[in-house]
């Protein structure tokens, strides 16, 4: 992701940050190595725009490291007042709550750490804390003057920096000391793996003690007080006179525009405009007229300079805060509540975003759960390999229009998954697995994959011996391969049983037996007669488990004697049929016959219209390293006519599938 999307991504108001770009380069020159990206957030109707920025799992665990965090430096503020006061406190007691935080802090640290695979997770794990850390400590003096009144109006502020010392300096040797272990472990180097971004957070005390800061600085008075030594209401007034006598010179001096203009700046806008261009103020106090006993004192230039710096990074880290959206468990989904509206009344607004959401858990082990379910679609071309091996001993101009052709469908393929929100997960050379987050659509998709292949096919695709689909709703474990700078999107590599199962589903090799052992031996050697006469006992018995009549037709599926599946069509697992009923994409049901075999059909929705299904259920397959799995055939109704179809009352498509395949195997009617 670029620093122009990025910018276009955080969230406002800018007091002092430049709204261009190219302010985030300046400030943080390794951008692109250091800040994390925002992501999508999909919301319940994923078809909505979605927010973006870091989803962060409200759980528990992180209630108890923020009370925990909170408890911690209440009783280091404690400890820094009975320097002052000379008081004596509990040792035994503060060394509890330091300890109790601790052990949460590491936890969360070796958790984003381990799991973070080039995806900053500690970045913004301390984006979320820091602002946990800001909102203790903002109310710091309070909190001493109400121990002790007269040390807090005169040292309450700058016990809120001392407090703050020595929370970074205890959190950054957590830090150091975890890094410092795991790269040992992981043989990474330790200064990739501690974050760059906390180093920069712990480098501008801003960021760990303020939640805001307005234009007019005024929340700025107690670091004048406890970290400048300054008396900030006097550097305000000021600051305010210099911008008053800038706004006057700009009127009397013809060449100071220009000079505002070379720099960047936009003379006929406000004079505070341009004293947020860094340097522009230490430029206008070598002017003659500048008076540094009514307007700003040269020292002091120099401590707005500094502190436009600081300024500039609170707004740019802030708004980076202002991107993590918090979710919490509900009902078996996330919501999100927006609490920016409770200050009109309105009370907090809640937003419900997709269930597919994986929010980032500080303190889960693998921080983004890797376990989704999904449902998935492989399509496999039969005898690929086979086929490339026959073109290699073909011309150069029929390989190259081989691979023009195939280059062709699997673009086809492309445009026809983006009409059905799926998404392609990993191209397998002959074929791709797709993933989406809807039955029907994937149905419908899989379907129209299978059109797409019969129309190459007759157009004298090369790749001609057959397609297999297979469609499930699984469980897949997702491990990031690539973090991308140049698009919004990371990518993930899918594993697990999900992808096994798909695959199994594909192959169908067990039925095809005793043909490929025939192929083996004659290509070993063996005269083809002698073969062909050994195995004729098997064809003439029926025992080559292969079902000639199933085998009639263009694509077909079915389950052999020995429960193996013969797959060269599309099939599809109870799982992902349950879904489908559990969807209502099947409110109507109808029976359609083709050939002496039945069918529940149903009407899917399509982007060029309607799609007519049929599926029946083929039994429980023997799938190779599996459990035995409900499978059922699904098959392209376009040929059937609407008059053959009879409509069908009552029951769920589970159950109609059930009922008649238990009357096939039984003999009985229907």
């Amino acid at each position: 992701m670029s620093t122009t999307t990025l910018f276009s991504h955080l969230k406002g108001p800018f007091s002092f940050l430049a709204r261009d770009p190219a302010e985030i380069l300046r400030l943080v020159p390794d951008a692109e190595r250091s800040l994390p990206l925002p992501q999508r957030i999909y919301l319940e109707d994923e078809a909505a725009t979605p927010l973006m920025g870091f989803p962060v799992l409200l759980s528990p665990q992180l209630r108890a490291l923020e009370e925990a965090l909170e408890a911690y430096l209440r009783f280091e503020e404690v400890v820094q007042l009975a320097v002052f006061t000379r008081r004596p406190f509990d040792p035994n007691a503060y060394a509890t709550a330091w300890e109790r935080y601790r052990a949460l802090l590491a936890r969360a640290t070796e958790n984003t750490t381990t799991s973070s695979y080039g995806r900053r997770f500690l970045a913004i794990f301390w984006l979320h804390h820091s602002l946990a850390v800001a909102r203790v400590l903002r109310e710091t003096p309070r909190r001493v003057r109400r121990q002790d009144a007269g040390v807090g109006r005169e040292h309450g502020e700058s016990i809120r920096y001392q407090v703050l010392d020595k929370f970074l300096d205890r959190a950054v040797k957590v830090t150091y000391d975890i890094v410092d272990r795991l790269a040992a472990e992981t043989e990474e180097v330790e200064e990739e793996l501690f974050p760059a971004l906390f180093t920069r957070l712990r480098d501008n005390v801003l960021i760990f003690t303020e939640d805001h800061i307005g234009p007019q600085l005024g929340e700025l008075t107690g670091y004048f007080s406890g970290q400048l030594c300054i008396d900030g209401r006097l550097f305000r007034e000021r600051l305010t006179a210099t911008e008053q006598w800038l706004g006057r010179e700009l009127r009397a001096d013809p060449i100071l525009p220009s000079t505002a203009r070379l720099l960047g700046g936009n003379p006929e806008g406000e004079p505070r405009e341009l004293l947020l261009i860094r340097g522009f103020l230490s430029l206008l106090a070598l002017r003659p007229r500048y008076d540094p006993q009514q307007l700003l004192p040269l020292e002091q230039v120099r401590i707005w300079e500094r502190l436009l710096v600081k300024l500039k990074e609170f707004e740019l880290f802030h708004a980076l805060r202002r991107l993590v959206i918090g979710l919490e468990p509900d009902g078996g989904g996330l919501i999100a509540r927006d609490r920016s509206l409770g200050r009109f009344g309105i009370g907090p607004q809640t937003i419900r975003v997709s269930q597919s959401t994986r929010p980032l858990d500080f303190l889960a082990p693998w921080v983004v759960d890797p376990l989704v379910s999904r449902f998935g679609m492989i399509y496999d071309i039969s005898d690929f390999t086979e086929t490339i091996s026959t073109l290699r001993r073909s011309e150069a101009s029929v390989q190259d229009r081989s691979f023009r052709q195939l280059f062709l469908f699997q673009r086809r393929i492309h445009r026809i998954a983006q009409q059905h929100r799926a998404k392609m997960e990993k191209y397998l050379g002959d074929g791709a697995f797709f993933s989406a987050r809807d039955a029907a659509p994937m149905l419908a998709f899989a379907i129209q994959v299978q059109r797409l292949y019969a129309r190459a096919r007759r157009e004298g695709f090369s790749f001609a011996r057959g397609l297999r689909i297979a469609l499930n709703y699984g469980q897949y474990r997702l491990l990031p391969v690539q973090v991308g700078r140049d698009g919004d999107q990371e990518r993930y590599e899918f594993f697990g049983q999900g992808v096994v199962e798909l695959s199994r589903l594909t192959t169908g090799k067990a039925a095809k037996e005793v043909d490929e052992l025939k192929t083996f031996l004659i290509t070993h050697g063996y005269p083809e007669g002698t073969v062909n006469r050994f195995f004729a006992p098997l064809a003439s018995h029926g025992l080559d488990l292969v079902d000639r009549q199933e085998e009639t037709r263009e694509f077909y599926a079915y389950l052999n004697r020995t429960g193996s599946l013969v797959n060269e069509g599309i099939v599809a697992t109870g799982g992902f049929v349950e879904h489908l009923d559990r969807e209502g994409a099947a409110h109507r049901l109808f029976a359609a016959h083709e050939s002496g075999r039945a069918y529940i059909a149903l009407y899917l929705p399509g982007p060029a219209g309607s799609l007519l299904v049929g599926l029946r259920k083929l039994g429980n397959a023997n799938l190779k390293g599996l459990d035995r799995l409900s499978v059922y055939e699904v098959v392209d109704g376009a040929a059937w006519a609407d008059d053959t179809l009879v409509s069908l009352s009552g029951g769920k498509l589970v159950e109609r599938l059930e009922r008649d395949f238990i009357h096939r195997r039984t003999g009985t009617a229907s």
